[in-house]
């Protein structure tokens, strides 16, 4: 496996896959490990839906491509894409902290896929007018979308955007 610097610094989002079906067991994998994300009292506040082939297709078909077209060509050319849903709360904080563990676990698939040779798009919006999308993939009415993840092989390896010096942001007191 690679350090963890270079993990860190290699790792990009993914939009162009090959053809190459990604092994399931290797999604199971990446999944158990990435659990591991820091969550406030145990409390494992997300849901996978995983989806490939043609279930995969109906997902992207029920999302307007006029709107979203970026979104609905990643996810027509990944080999499968996994929606990680986060717990809702009445409680606000509650849910701000599930949210942000849900996010951890994401970063933490993204890493993980990255080591084993895998490419991913995380995309995040507001989705809750997607009814259509909502139904099928069956989001409860506990549930927001915290990430719809595309995930395969790539070839070759984009080039990374240059970061921005980290003494421009931070502030010193």
């Amino acid at each position: 496996m690679m350090n963890m610097i270079s993990l860190f610094q290699d790792t990009r989002a993914i939009r162009d896959f090959t053809d190459e079906p990604v092994p399931r067991h290797i999604i199971m994998s990446i999944l158990d490990d990435a659990v591991w994300a820091p969550n406030h009292r145990f409390r494992e506040p997300w849901r996978f839906i995983y989806a490939e082939g043609d279930g995969k297709q109906k997902l992207a078909a029920s999302i307007d491509w006029k709107q979203h077209p970026r979104l609905v060509n990643t996810i027509v050319q990944a080999p499968l894409c996994l929606i990680v849903t986060a717990k809702t709360n009445k409680d606000e904080h509650m849910a701000t902290e599930d949210f942000a563990a849900v996010c951890c676990l994401i970063q933490n698939i993204q890493l993980l896929s990255w080591a084993h040779g895998l490419g991913m798009t995380w995309d995040l919006g507001d989705f809750r007018g997607w009814t259509e999308f909502m139904k099928l993939a069956g989001i409860e009415e506990n549930e927001r979308i915290a990430g719809i993840l595309s995930i395969g092989f790539f070839a070759p390896i984009p080039e990374k955007a240059a970061l921005i010096e980290i003494n421009d942001k931070v502030e010193v007191w």
